[in-house]
């Protein structure tokens, strides 16, 4: 009984995350009033759901994202979106370093496009080409650092190089799009 209670963790964690992910994308004018009436606690909450979203695999928080840039403007949108970025960085490789024991990764890579296959797995090369793949290649990206041992640092920097400049740019093109919408 006890070896199959492990299973129990992980699915009610990618339950409540799949449920956040409902209401950010189904329900965003509700998590925008929400977010909005929070007031300055409405930041910090947007932080604990994009990392949240982030954290899970396969899942995206590009919705939340551009919300973020919609409610509260470029400049503090974006401050949002970056610390999201690396809170769920820190989550994405303590959860995966929890689960690298469960992971088929090799299956993963071989799954890969030939040149992402060809870099050295591991190499700071390799993880910011893999985190340019849409939606597959951050979530191997992290599975690869924690299965192979790679730093914390190397991991966070990898995925700061290329996850903050897209966040910043969600939070600046919902921005702007709120401004169409107004």
């Amino acid at each position: 009984m006890r070896r199959h209670l492990w299973m129990l963790e992980p699915l009610a964690t990618l339950t409540l995350v799949l449920w956040l992910g409902y209401l950010v994308i189904d329900r965003r004018a509700v998590v925008r009033e929400w977010l909005l009436a929070s007031g300055p606690l409405g930041a910090l909450l947007s932080i604990a759901i994009y990392t949240a979203l982030a954290s899970a695999p396969f899942i995206s928080a590009g919705a939340l994202a551009l919300l973020n840039g919609a409610i509260f403007g470029f400049w503090e949108g974006a401050a949002v979106n970056g610390v999201a970025v690396v809170l769920s960085g820190l989550s994405t490789y303590a959860l995966a370093r929890h689960a690298d024991a469960r992971l088929h990764l090799h299956e993963d890579i071989e799954r890969l496009p030939g040149w992402a296959r060809r870099l050295p797995v591991g190499s700071p090369l390799f993880l910011i080409a893999l985190r340019l793949i849409p939606w597959m290649g951050g979530t191997i990206a992290n599975n690869v650092t924690a299965f192979y041992h790679v730093s914390m640092w190397r991991h966070m920097w990898t995925r700061v190089v290329v996850a903050v400049p897209i966040a910043v740019f969600n939070a600046y093109l919902g921005w702007k799009l709120a401004g169409l919408v107004r």
